[in-house]
């Protein structure tokens, strides 16, 4: 491989996947389209990714299976992969989640997904805090381009880490609308609520998504919006232990269905049949089920968080963060009036289709070349 070679660094992809281990993965096959095959090299031991890298003719390198392990991925990040771009004579490393070798022999491009684990480490499992403490900081400052996906992580990784504007790009993420968008049947895993609509969240449970908010104001507002199930998609992560307890004693006002983790190909179905989404998040860097829910024209209800509303634009009805009779109110407003339910619909589903994962492996491709080219972004 020249010295024009570019490497794509993956290694976090692994199931059980996140949010953003998703986001990566489809990250990594959009850049993809824009580079001959021959110049990327990359390096995951994802069984997803390892099929794609297989059926393009990419090179990849599968890194230990300690790796599989957050502690185990920073060792190999930071002492191994710096060897491993030497021995291949890569140009560029592309970095696809929060860090990159400290003294990594090439320029760099990273990508942040948001900055939780510093803004609010309080909702972070402990280790990941450690992790994003000791590396993200100088990643970020060391970086030739940071690529983020809000304006308002923007603003974070100039306030809180000094990163210069010149050296951000904001890159939103994309959607499939036409698999989000295409009638699929209603999940046979919703048998028990017999044909009846829904509210739905989807997402791990964990701190930062606000379940709790979501489960006082369900209580508050169950018996007014007709009794309409609460369906929770997503399986118990990192300090879930009171949350999962409140689902699984719940006894009423209303019903709450939990459905655990779901397969990628029963989320269109379950986002069509819903009644809405509800995103009740204390804190998110973009927010991807708000994405997904509005291709599908299902209405969105979402906090107030300023990442959240540069996901939806206008085409969501947002609450306060952390307020649960502000988040029934607008259930129960939403529950009444058919023409706001179709006015949500129909700008949900024109706001999604401006977002595309081709656009984003555009935007990166452009900042890649110009790191090539200048070994720094350009100007």
């Amino acid at each position: 491989m020249s010295s024009n070679g570019i490497a794509l660094d993956g290694s976090v992809v692994r199931p059980p996947y996140s949010g953003v281990q998703l986001s990566v993965s489809h990250e990594i096959k959009a850049l993809a389209e824009f580079f001959p095959a021959e110049q990327l090299c990359l390096f995951s031991r994802d069984d997803g990714l390892a099929a794609f890298a297989a059926e393009r003719h990419i090179a990849r390198i599968a890194p230990p299976m300690w790796t599989g392990r957050p502690a185990g991925r920073a060792l190999w990040q930071q002492l191994l992969l710096p060897s491993a771009l030497r021995r291949r004579d890569i140009g560029v490393l592309h970095a696809f989640a929060y860090t990159a070798p400290l003294r990594c022999p090439v320029p760099y491009v990273l990508n942040v997904h948001d900055l939780i684990a510093l803004e609010h480490p309080e909702l972070c499992a402990t280790t990941n805090v450690w992790h994003m403490r000791a590396l993200l900081p100088g990643s970020a400052r060391r970086a030739a381009m940071n690529i983020v996906s809000t304006e308002h992580v923007a603003g974070q990784l100039m306030s809180m880490l000094g990163v210069p504007r010149e050296r951000i790009v904001v890159a939103p993420l994309g959607v499939d609308a036409a698999r989000f968008s295409t009638a699929a049947p209603r999940p046979a895993e919703l048998a028990p609520l017999a044909d009846r609509p829904y509210l739905l969240f989807v997402g791990n449970i964990e701190p930062k998504k606000g379940l709790d908010t979501l489960l006082d104001a369900y209580a508050a507002c169950a018996d007014a919006i007709g009794g309409l199930p609460l369906v929770i998609a997503g399986r118990a992560a990192w300090k879930s232990a009171t949350v999962v307890r409140r689902i699984r004693r719940w006894r009423g006002p209303g019903t709450i269905h939990w459905l655990g983790r779901v397969s990628a190909t029963m989320l269109p179905g379950l986002y069509q049949h819903a009644a809405a989404l509800v995103m009740p998040s204390i804190t998110e860097g973009f927010g991807m089920p708000v994405l997904e829910a509005m291709a599908a024209g299902t209405p969105v209800v979402h906090s107030a968080h300023p990442a959240l509303c540069e996901a939806t634009g206008s085409a969501g009805l947002g609450f306060a963060v952390g307020a649960p009779l502000d988040l029934a109110q607008k259930l129960r407003t939403l529950q009444q009036s058919t023409a706001l339910q179709d006015d949500l619909r129909a700008a949900g589903r024109q706001r999604a289709a401006s977002f595309s994962w081709h656009r984003w492996g555009e935007s990166a491709a452009d900042v890649l070349k110009q790191v090539l080219q200048t070994g720094k972004a350009g100007s």
